[in-house]
């Protein structure tokens, strides 16, 4: 679960969210859909910890821990990572392979994980 509460953020002296508040619980899909510039990018690499991305207030919980002072990498030993919508290609390995490695995944290799139920996509709006 995650759950962002009033945060602000900046790069440098560049506002790029202002009070988002999001809350995502375990097992939900949520897709964030804006045009350029509205901060989607800006959300996922703050929640990533981003180094540039400097958060002015709010908070971010995972699994309700505050991991808002958090550095990149202890970020991704909690298992939040990003991935990019056409990953770039790595001769002799395939992304299904990359993503069996992932925390979490039960998939033995060679099989196809089933869909998961229950799962649904809500729109987030940023401001």
């Amino acid at each position: 679960m995650i759950d962002i509460q009033g945060l602000t953020v900046r790069i440098g002296e560049k506002r790029v969210l202002r009070d988002v508040n999001l809350r995502i619980e375990t097992g939900r899909v949520v897709v964030l859909f804006g045009p350029n510039g509205c901060g989607k990018t800006s959300l996922l690499k703050t929640i990533m910890g981003g180094e540039q991305y400097r958060v002015e207030s709010g908070r971010i919980l995972f699994k309700g821990e505050d991991i808002t002072g958090l550095a990149i990498d202890e970020r991704a030993r909690l298992g939040i990572g990003m991935a990019f919508q056409r990953p770039p290609a790595v001769s002799g390995v395939k992304l299904g392979e990359i993503l069996r490695k992932l925390p979490g995944e039960k998939t033995p290799p060679g099989r196809r994980r089933a869909p998961r139920t229950g799962a649904s996509a809500e729109p987030a709006r940023l401001p």
